[in-house]
């Protein structure tokens, strides 16, 4: 699993990179709404990398594999690899963190409704799932399927009614895009990647992206008295700092982004699909050109190799006949380097060898490449030893070095 997920890791790198120069460098040419868009390039690239690891892989990565089981067949010890011994300590700690990440959004989530429910309700023209704070938490919406607003104690106060219906519309336009859910989509990725210091960089940025986007929406047809009111409330939100913050609920004040917000009002940019769409295949083709000096080194240490083979037992029936022969097998090796799927493809004599061969070629293991190899093929040679005799036996093999020519 560790190895899956480092894999998808570098890749995944260069595309935050790559989103991250976009907004940074492109937003007010593409507009906010064009550029929020751009950021489900993430979650449709770690669908096709996991679309990609289930699908077989076809590729052939050499000749077949011979092996030779003797009689007798000594027990030798299972040895101990050193290297599966870190990756399992490896995936012992990404899992401790998944954990952490977890129960500190779940936490989150329980203290969130506690405070939501303590506060009194309110009743609103423009919406009323509303309650007020006893406090300056707020305004935020939380839910997952029923949209919650939670309104700071001045509210009614601070804002005029414009406001008002300007930030709870704000708060609306979250919940009819679809934002709060993104966000726990999002949040997940972070829990699986939080080993990934660019995952979490890229997070705040995203967010930022969508409370942009959320404004461009909000003020699309509003008029200059309203955009005027409208700014004038984000900057009373950056006044009022809300007590606390919850991973799970959408803030309406961002004390780092009103700046970029209230700047970023005064341009509007409607969504183009022919500007996204472009952008994202320039963000798709970039994220590949990138990847592939990565993707070449990573195919070179991608190499099967054998780190644990158990001998098959010679049949006590055949060795008794002296009977040899050999069995040849298909198989696959996941990315953890486990066999599966073992089939007998050809066997001489047929299924003297077989079940022994197939027992013992289920419990090797191969080295954790992180990638799934199909279709692997071996070959046991099942042969008699020597028989025993006062005569001197030697084993001469064929050699391939010319100076003996």
């Amino acid at each position: 699993m560790i190895n899956t997920l480092l894999e998808a890791s570098v890749p995944l790198s260069v595309l935050l990179v790559t989103l991250l120069l976009v907004q940074r460098c492109l937003l007010s040419r593409l507009g906010a709404v064009n550029v929020y868009a751009l950021w489900l390039a993430v979650p449709l690239f770690l669908l096709a990398k996991l679309t990609a690891s289930l699908l077989p892989n076809s590729g052939y990565l050499g000749p077949i594999q011979y092996f030779t089981v003797s009689l007798p067949t000594l027990t030798v010890p299972e040895p101990i690899n050193v290297w599966l011994q870190s990756h399992a300590w490896l995936t012992l700690v990404w899992f401790s963190g998944v954990v952490i990440c977890i129960s500190g959004l779940g936490l989150s989530y329980l203290l969130s409704r506690v405070q939501f429910y303590r506060a009194k309700p309110v009743k609103t023209t423009l919406f009323s799932g509303c309650r007020q704070s006893n406090d300056a938490s707020g305004p935020c919406i939380t839910g997952f399927r029923t949209p919650k607003v939670l309104l700071p104690n001045d509210f009614f106060t601070r804002f005029d009614a414009t406001q008002q219906q300007l930030i709870l519309q704000h708060e609306l336009t979250h919940w009819r895009r679809g934002d709060l859910h993104l966000n726990y989509l999002a949040l997940a990725i972070v829990s699986v990647f939080w080993f990934n210091p660019l995952v979490w960089l890229a997070y705040r940025y995203y967010r930022q992206a969508q409370e942009l986007a959320c404004d461009a929406v909000v003020t699309r047809n509003a008029g200059k008295v309203e955009k005027i009111a409208y700014g004038y409330a984000l900057l009373s939100s950056t006044q009022q700092s809300p007590r606390t913050c919850w991973p799970l609920t959408h803030h309406y004040g961002d004390f780092n982004t009103m700046k970029q917000r209230i700047t970023q009002l005064q341009r509007q940019h409607g969504f183009s699909k022919t500007i996204l769409l472009s952008t994202m295949a320039l963000v798709v083709i970039g994220t590949l050109l990138l990847q592939q000096p990565v993707l070449a080194e990573g195919a070179k240490s991608a190499q099967l190799a054998s780190v644990t083979r158990i001998e098959p037992r010679y049949p006590i029936q055949a060795a008794q006949q002296g009977i040899s022969g050999y069995v040849q097998l298909r198989f696959d090796v996941d990315g953890e380097g486990k066999v599966s799927n073992v089939r007998v493809v050809n066997s001489s004599p047929e299924k003297v060898f077989d079940k022994e061969a197939v027992r013992a070629l289920e419990q090797w293991q191969y080295t954790a490449t992180g990638v799934a190899h199909k279709d692997q093929q071996v070959q046991l040679n099942f042969e008699l030893d020597l028989i025993e005799s006062d005569i001197e036996q030697l084993k001469v093999t064929p050699t391939t070095d010319k100076s003996t020519s």
